[in-house]
């Protein structure tokens, strides 16, 4: 039975804990001259979802959900000789094991540096493939946590997929047989920095490749930053922004002066502006569901009939596409085909996905917008008009909108639009931190106007609201004050990465 000497148990888990790989029991921890770690910063932590039995199938990307990002990729790394790793387990403080015939082996290397595959750019379609890190020959430890192994610990299937695999070269430069796990060789593989040590030399068990399954998914930091990056918060502003004003000031070097045209009559007070008009607008939001029946292409558009998001101008900060209940970014059609954005709006009524869409999958849209509006009479094309949207029929006109810090009222057709200032915010993002696996309970940064104006993500998937926690029909979460509370059975998995949109009377 294999079994790992008190040495080499030690070694192992003495110098992941200083940071430093274990590559040989002659070696102290100062004498290791490659890194190791426990995950903890954003730019190493696995950010996206993995699924928990994936196939141990070579160079096939495989996502956690239908139609979710893919996120691990079976790979198979050749494996190097570690230079300074050689020496005889014998000799004292070599740590040899106590199997039959452990006590007779002799000198030879230790540990071995997992490699990729002089291939792998021709024989997979991660995206992220001669990256740099993702490359021909590139060595692991060198991509310092760019590149990692998954963990077994990440799935409860039996057997555990997760579980390196290690083969001896079948003589011709292929692989051979396998070295078990439990095989008396006593091997352990740093999962971060893909370094494997062997306990006992034998000379007839020389490993020579290693199967296993690489992290391919976005990293903790950016997921973050992809969700960050289109809010936009109160405060002071921004003095070089376009400003639209009552009366002309010198602090606003962009400010635009409203001015009533015929049919148009401003009031302005202290804190509200009131426009009478003749114009109609549409507030709202409108959605749109599609059902996928077939299998569908990746960067084929696909065309949702009835749909038109040229009504909003294509304003990503106006349309949300959801695809499974999943909350999905858009970009340009560069970013979408690199993999670095999941969709484009590349048509009217079509979207382009990044990824194949499957049979059952759900495409949502959600367009928030303010309709087309009409002018009474026939009035003067060419001249200079405010409305509450571009209609296209005048060639002048200007679309008023409520900027950051103001309300809009619409009274409808012959009524007044009125505008007030209030401190009412969108909260975009808001990051609520890592759940460690038994937290329930998460505080928002600011009070939310109403608990249904807050939605909550877990690692990108949108979360369902219930009114109780504690009676049917049981959810995942519901707000009480600021207060954010999952289910019991609903509690985020350890390590999964908390986000929040809402909206707030506070200043932000």
């Amino acid at each position: 039975m294999a079994g790992k000497s008190n040495t080499s148990a030690t070694f192992f888990a003495q110098k992941k804990l200083l940071g430093k790989a274990h590559t040989s029991n002659l070696k102290t921890d100062g004498e290791e001259l490659i890194g190791s770690n426990i995950q903890t910063a954003t730019s190493i932590v696995f950010g996206e979802t993995i699924p928990n039995d994936p196939s141990r199938t070579l160079y096939l990307l495989q996502s956690a959900s239908n139609g979710g990002p893919s996120t691990v990729e079976y790979i198979q790394f050749t494996l190097d000789v570690l230079t300074g790793t050689t020496y005889d387990a014998n000799d004292t403080g070599g740590g040899a094991g106590t199997d039959t015939g452990e006590d007779s082996q002799v000198s030879g290397p230790h540990a071995y540096k997992f490699r990729f595959p002089s291939d792998y750019e021709s024989s997979t379609s991660n995206t992220r493939a001669g990256n740099g890190f993702f490359n021909n020959n590139a060595l692991v430890h060198e991509s310092l946590g760019a590149v990692q192994l998954v963990p077994p610990f990440f799935s409860q299937a039996s057997p555990n997929p997760y579980i390196v695999k290690l083969y001896q070269d079948d003589g011709g430069g292929g692989v051979g047989s396998e070295i078990p796990l439990l095989d008396n060789i006593d091997w352990n593989v740093d999962l971060y920095n893909g370094i494997l040590f062997l306990q006992d030399y034998d000379a007839s068990k020389i490993p020579a490749f290693a199967r296993a399954f690489a992290y391919v998914g976005k990293m903790a930091e950016e997921v973050i930053s992809s969700g960050s990056s289109g809010g936009s918060g109160g405060g002071s502003g921004d003095n070089n922004a376009n400003y639209v004003v009552t009366s002309a000031t010198g602090s606003l070097p962009n400010a635009k002066v409203i001015e009533a045209g015929s049919g148009i009559s401003i009031t302005t007070g202290a804190n509200t502006v009131t426009i009478a008009s003749t114009l109609a607008s549409i507030n709202g939001r409108e959605k749109t569901t599609y059902f996928v029946t077939s299998s569908h292409s990746a960067l084929s558009p696909l065309i949702i009939t009835g749909q038109d998001f040229s009504t909003v101008q294509y304003d990503s900060n106006k349309i949300d596409v959801n695809l499974n209940g999943q909350l999905l970014h858009t970009g340009s059609l560069s970013e979408v085909t690199a993999g670095t954005r999941d969709y484009n709006l590349s048509a009217t009524d079509s979207i382009t996905f990044g990824f194949q869409l499957e049979p059952d999958d759900i495409v949502d849209t959600v367009i928030s917008f303010v309709g087309t509006g009409g002018s009474g009479g026939s009035g003067d094309s060419t001249a200079s008009y405010l409305v509450l949207s571009n209609t296209g029929s005048l060639s002048n006109e200007r679309a008023f909108v409520a900027g950051t810090g103001l309300t809009a009222t619409d009274a409808g057709a012959n009524g007044n639009y009125t505008l007030a200032n209030s401190n009412g915010n969108y909260v975009f993002n808001e990051y609520l931190g890592q759940a460690d696996g038994s937290n329930t309970l998460f505080t928002l940064n600011h009070s939310p106007t109403d608990a249904k104006n807050v939605s909550i993500f877990v690692n990108g998937q949108l979360q369902m609201p219930a009114t109780s926690i504690t009676s049917a029909p049981f959810q995942d979460y519901s707000v009480t004050g600021s207060n954010i509370y999952f289910t019991t059975s609903s509690i985020p998995p350890e390590g999964s990465l908390l986000m929040s949109n809402y909206t707030t009377n506070e200043a932000i």
